[in-house]
């Protein structure tokens, strides 16, 4: 415990019992998904800060390598480095076990593929779980969507229903399953064309060409097979695992830490950042987008932590319930919810949520020079422009996300718990956190040398503005601040203050000796 001091300053005698850091002292967990990007930080978190017996770590082999040998590799990884520095590797290996599973269909028919021996011990000593094991593709044939996103999830709550001391199960979902609603509320909606055990069957008995013809039919108005995979595995849980206790928690579009337990950490491009790096290095030109709607942003250590204390809510939900059933039930009991409603968690707060043009004005405080704008490579264009159609789906909308439980989750934190497991996003600086951001894309993701560990505010380029209508222009061909006229100014001041820019941009490009550049892409310059 050590390696994660609360720092609280406050005197111990005058404060109420730490009621969710007891929850999770000398308990046993099973994570699934904790090679990804969400699921390494919670198991960081988990390690440092929580005083549990054991973590069984949930693996599938991959590239030949069993699941022993990717925990070895997992450990490895810079996001473990504080935790590396109070425990040796042999210290954290007597805390955190690999269990090697599969996700095809066992003998039985439920439940995981796994040794029967550590199967035993996952079933004798499993308290709690966390599922976060998922396929974030966007754009996943629907069939590996589904089977990985429902099918998994089911066979993964089969060996839950079978645990002898479960406490609690978090199921990890998005914000996203029900985008097809402009008023998002903390429930599962039953409004499934097709319930989860029929999408099952045809998953199995269709190839994947043949899901693939049917796609546009299942997903109707979700945008990708990821949205829809979501909401199947939401109605799964509510139909046939609300006896368990179990809840659901629905993260946004999860960033890079802010500041646990390094600043700026990422594993991947996924969502916005890939578009700010590709559109720094001159792969993307135009994103389409609206500057005021909101982007539904958070920082992943954050979300971790209210991941955590939600884990504590499901399992007091749980207890409650219960004793809703005695003849003598307690009067605190009158405050949880039925058995039959599974509880969901929207992690977002309305009143700390970023503008898209915010974000994409933000995050030029990490660039470090504009000469890396100048080169546009064609190449990537065919396999950046399906990724940019699907963002600009979440781009051009808003929700109306309602977050009760979320909001009430926080009252349950002592000020020594809040200090440790904060994620109430009104307590970040987005000046702050924007700028690690870039930094650290390019430190821990593309592994550029040279980088100081902090990052540097001199010599950063300007914010940017950009247009208030349906499109962003982050301007990746200008080496300059790029200013769009009022738009209370005639449309002919905008046209001749564009134009003006565009041919100032040519005359740079043909003044660096990028002629050819210029002749292939003058008239995309010009109409964009």
């Amino acid at each position: 415990m050590a390696a994660c001091s609360s720092g609280s300053g406050f005197d111990d005698e005058l404060q109420p019992p730490d009621r969710v850091l007891s929850f999770y002292s000398n308990s046993t967990i099973l994570v699934t998904g904790g090679t990804g990007f969400l699921g390494k930080v919670l198991l960081e978190k988990i390690l440092r800060c929580l005083n549990v017996r054991k973590v069984f770590l949930a693996v599938r082999s991959k590239d030949g390598r069993n699941a022993d040998e990717r925990l070895q590799d997992l450990l490895k990884d810079v996001i473990f480095d504080r935790l590396r520095m109070a425990y040796t590797v042999d210290q954290l290996l007597e805390r955190i076990e690999a269990v090697e599973i599969s996700l095809e269909e066992p003998n039985g028919g439920e439940g995981l593929s796994m040794d029967s021996v550590k199967e035993g011990r996952l079933l004798v000593e499993t308290e709690l779980i966390f599922n976060v094991l998922a396929s974030v593709k966007f754009n996943e044939c629907i069939k590996n969507a589904i089977g990985t996103n429902v099918g998994g999830t089911r066979r993964i709550l089969q060996l839950a229903r079978r645990m002898h001391r479960l406490k609690s199960v978090v199921h990890v979902s998005t914000l996203y399953s029900n985008c097809d609603r402009t008023r998002i509320q903390e429930r599962v909606y039953p409004d499934s064309p097709l319930n989860p055990d029929s999408v099952l069957q045809l998953s199995k008995m269709l190839s994947t060409d043949e899901m693939s013809q049917l796609q546009h039919c299942l997903l109707g108005e979700l945008p990708n097979t990821y949205t829809f995979s979501k909401k199947c595995a939401e109605s799964l849980i509510q139909q046939e695992f609300a006896d368990l206790p179990i809840g659901i928690f629905r993260p946004p579009i999860v960033l890079s830490t802010y500041r646990e337990p390094i600043a700026g950490w990422t594993d991947n491009l996924n969502g916005p950042a890939g578009l700010c790096l590709w559109t720094v290095k001159g792969y993307v030109r135009v994103i389409r987008g609206n500057g005021h709607k909101k982007a539904n942003l958070v920082p992943v250590d954050y979300c971790v932590n209210a991941l955590l204390v939600a884990c504590f809510d499901v399992a007091e939900r749980s207890i409650g319930r219960r004793q809703q059933h005695d003849p003598e039930p307690v009067e605190s009991a009158e405050a949880w919810e039925s058995p039959q409603l599974v509880p969901v968690y929207n992690y977002m707060y309305e009143q700390a949520n970023l503008t898209w043009g915010r974000y994409m004005s933000s995050v030029s405080m990490g660039f470090d020079g504009w000469i890396k704008r100048l080169c546009c490579y064609r190449r990537m264009v065919t396999k950046t422009n399906r990724f940019l159609e699907t963002m600009a789906y979440f781009g051009l909308r808003e929700w109306h996300i309602a977050n009760e439980n979320v909001v009430r989750l926080r009252t349950l934190l002592t000020p020594t718990e809040a200090s440790m497991l904060e994620f109430d996003l009104s307590t970040i600086d987005w000046d702050e956190y924007f700028q690690s951001y870039i930094p650290g894309i390019r430190r821990y993701f593309l592994a550029e040398r040279g980088l100081s560990k902090q990052p540097v505010g001199s010599g950063r380029v300007k914010s940017l503005q950009w247009h208030r209508s349906f499109m962003f222009f982050p301007v990746p061909h200008f080496p300059f601040d790029f200013y769009y006229s009022d738009p209370s100014k005639s449309r002919r001041a905008q046209f001749l203050y564009r134009l003006a820019c565009k041919l100032l941009w040519v005359y740079v490009c043909l003044k660096l000796g990028h002629r050819l550049y210029v002749v292939r892409n003058l008239f995309s310059i010009l109409i964009s």
